[in-house]
């Protein structure tokens, strides 16, 4: 078999004040085409369908038609995340199954059982389902988003160990010896087996590759930029850039054939960019918006000219101008004036800011650079 991994679809996200639903659409119909040009059997979502609990009706209308399509050529499995409601994700299942769409919100998947309309057949269990075709056997693992406030009954030490023991209770009820396995999450990981300082992405805290359980390929969700962990550990990452920050990435989906064992990752081409532009004069901002076209754009206005109301009117109305951030000209100033002075003269006067006037001791300012590791050499 074929599976197409991807995830954090974000559906119903905007880069204010503009909607990204076009886009969203288009690059949900190159997918769709992908699946179809490589003969996909299964297509995995893992995760943050939607990019808020309540998504709009549009989004939700959005996900339905991709999915219905998708499925006209393969099974298609979703995950929630932790942007979704898993109920509200799962609420349509009993439609959903008929036509091959397995919607796995909640924890329980063992009333997921349907019969695909590309053929085969699924049956659901506690931790996942078993697909069947054509004489192979494809088990998933799937884990919806685990949060810090869940650690069973009774609780786990740490989060980590909760969510170890969760997956390895999950693929218990799903892997076997003969077939492939594969395990579908909604999870925060550290590409290596220790976890270092403690960090968090949104609610989710980070974990360490030891949580998961051992099997063929992992489909992660969560993480927007693409990763390999490990081999057959993978983010295939965000659908589109959501991020100025992260601009510059390029969106892919991931292949996985059960028989070879390859991974593909193919390349997704839809899309506006997000472009960020810094600039030392309104003129150079309006050109900068002006020569963007379709993309989204973030200036840096670096200047100590201020902008006016109706100057910022002229550069929203110049392009796609979706952040406008304006560089505090004291701040650069206050950096410049102090660039040259020696970590004593900046100890003096801000001493002299806290005491009101006065002059530290020699023996303080001795210990303030000591303490620091400086000296005014």
């Amino acid at each position: 078999m074929k599976i197409l991994h991807t995830s954090d679809w974000h559906l119903g996200k905007r880069l204010p004040p503009f909607s990204r639903e076009d886009e969203q659409r288009e690059i949900l119909r190159e997918i769709a085409g992908i699946a179809r040009a490589e003969n996909v059997d299964v297509t995995i979502i893992a995760g943050d369908v939607f990019d808020v609990s309540v998504p709009p009706a549009t989004a939700e209308e959005m996900f339905y038609s991709a999915a219905s399509e998708l499925a006209k050529n393969c099974l298609v499995v979703a995950i929630a995340g932790n942007h979704d409601d898993g109920e509200r994700l799962k609420a349509p299942d009993v439609l959903a199954k008929v036509s091959g769409i397995i919607l796995a919100g909640g924890f329980d998947c063992s009333a997921l059982s349907c019969t695909p309309v590309t053929g085969g057949k699924v049956e659901g269990r506690t931790g996942g389902i078993v697909f069947e075709k054509n004489g192979e056997r494809l088990n998933i693992m799937l884990c919806p988003y685990l949060t810090e406030a869940r650690k069973g009954d009774p609780p786990a030490p740490d989060f980590a160990a909760y969510v170890e023991k969760v997956l390895s209770e999950r693929a218990a009820s799903v892997f076997s010896e003969d077939g492939t396995n594969m395990a579908v999450a909604h999870l925060f990981m550290l590409g290596s087996s220790t976890l270092g300082e403690e960090r968090e992405l949104g609610s989710a805290k980070l974990l360490p590759l030891s949580v998961l359980p051992r099997c063929d390929y992992t489909a992660l969700g969560h993480v927007h930029k693409p990763m390999k962990l490990t081999d057959n550990v993978r983010y295939c990452g965000s659908i589109l850039g959501y991020s100025f920050e992260a601009a510059d990435i390029q969106r892919r989906i991931i292949i996985y054939d059960t028989v070879t064992k390859e991974i593909k990752e193919v390349p997704l081409g839809c899309g506006r960019k997000l472009v960020t532009v810094r600039t030392k004069s309104f003129d150079e901002a309006l050109s900068a918006l002006r020569n963007a076209g379709d993309n989204f754009v973030k200036i840096v206005y670096d200047c100590a000219e201020p902008l006016t109301a109706s100057r910022t009117s002229e550069l929203e109305r110049a392009g796609k101008l979706a952040v406008l951030e304006i560089v505090p000209q004291g701040i650069k100033r206050e950096i410049k004036r102090r660039a040259h002075r020696t970590p004593s003269e900046l100890f003096e006067e801000f001493y002299g800011v806290r005491s009101g006037g006065e002059k530290p001791s020699e023996s303080l300012v001795r210990e303030f650079l000591e303490l620091v590791g400086e000296d005014d050499a």
